[in-house]
C-alpha cells in the first residue's frame, strides 16, 4: 500500500509520484477532491483508496458514488489519533525481555522501545 500524505489535496497532488507501479491500494490522509482523484486515476491502476474515518465522512458523497460506479472502492480506516500513550510506563513492565520482543508484544515501534528500554535500564 502506498501512503500519500499532505496537509491538503494540493500538497498531495504535488507529491504524487508518476510511477505507482502495480500498486492496487493507497492511503490518503486528506479528503478526496475531484482534482486529486483525477491525478490518481491518470497515474495509477488503483482499485482501493483508504481514508481516515473523519476525512471519509467529509468527502463529497457524489464523488464517492462516481468512484463506486467505475469500480474504485473508497474505504474508511481507523487512523491513530490523539496523544501518544505513556510508552515508558508500558515498557517498564517488560524490562526482563529483549527490546525486540517488547516491540512485538506491545506494538510500539522498535526504536521507541529501545530508547525507553535503555533509558530505564541505566536508571537502575
Amino acid at each position: 500500500m502506498i501512503k500519500l500524505m499532505g496537509k491538503s489535496a494540493r500538497d498531495i497532488i504535488k507529491n504524487i509520484e508518476l510511477d505507482f507501479g502495480d500498486e492496487k491500494e493507497i492511503y490518503i490522509n486528506t479528503e478526496l477532491s475531484k482534482n486529486l482523484v483525477i491525478e490518481i486515476l491518470e497515474n495509477s491502476n488503483v482499485e482501493t483508496i483508504y481514508l481516515p474515518e473523519s476525512k471519509y465522512k467529509r468527502t463529497n458523497k457524489k464523488l464517492l458514488e462516481a468512484l463506486k460506479d467505475i469500480n474504485l472502492e473508497v474505504k474508511p480506516i481507523k487512523a491513530k489519533t490523539g496523544r501518544p500513550s505513556k510508552n515508558e510506563e508500558i515498557i517498564s513492565k517488560y524490562l526482563d525481555k529483549h527490546p525486540k520482543k517488547i516491540s512485538e508484544i506491545t506494538g510500539i515501534n522498535l526504536k521507541t522501545v529501545e530508547y525507553h528500554y535503555y533509558k530505564l535500564k541505566s536508571k537502575k
